[in-house]
């Protein structure tokens, strides 16, 4: 949710960081949480629906609008992309998408046996890598 926070706080109010790390962004609300269903064992069919509209009422927002993949149109800012290639939770056509709407400099990083988890634990060598050259170009 970190990254999707931070993906629509620079897209809706116009934040400039001077660069943006992402690690699994989902994206939409609507397919995260479909994911999550299939991933309980219960059919997706019509209870994320149904979660994403009333979690939205509740909230005071529209949840079928939330999408990262929209969002990322307004971001001009160098990015990092990290994603785990087992990840249940988010698709690596979600992650692609997002990575295809960036507009500024992008790099990515795949992690090919991680989930939806902290890659620093599990991938320290890869992911200190990755983010230390990520870093280093933009100075």
């Amino acid at each position: 949710m970190g990254a999707v926070a931070a993906m629509r706080a620079v897209a809706k109010y116009n934040i400039s960081p001077t660069s943006l790390i992402l690690e699994c962004p989902f994206g939409t609300l609507t397919e995260t949480t479909k994911a999550r269903f299939i991933q309980m064992g219960f059919p997706s069919f019509p209870m994320s629906s149904l979660l994403v509209f009333w979690g939205g009422m509740q909230q005071k927002f529209n949840g079928f609008k939330h999408n990262p993949i929209k969002y990322a149109d307004n971001i001009y800012v160098p990015t990092l992309l990290l994603y785990g290639q087992k990840d249940l939770k988010v698709s690596e056509k979600e992650t692609e998408s997002i990575f295809a709407n960036l507009k500024g400099l992008k790099s990515k990083t795949y992690c090919p046996e991680a989930g939806h988890e902290n890659y620093l634990l599990r991938y320290e060598k890869e992911w200190k890598a990755a983010v230390t050259e990520f870093l280093d170009s933009r100075r």
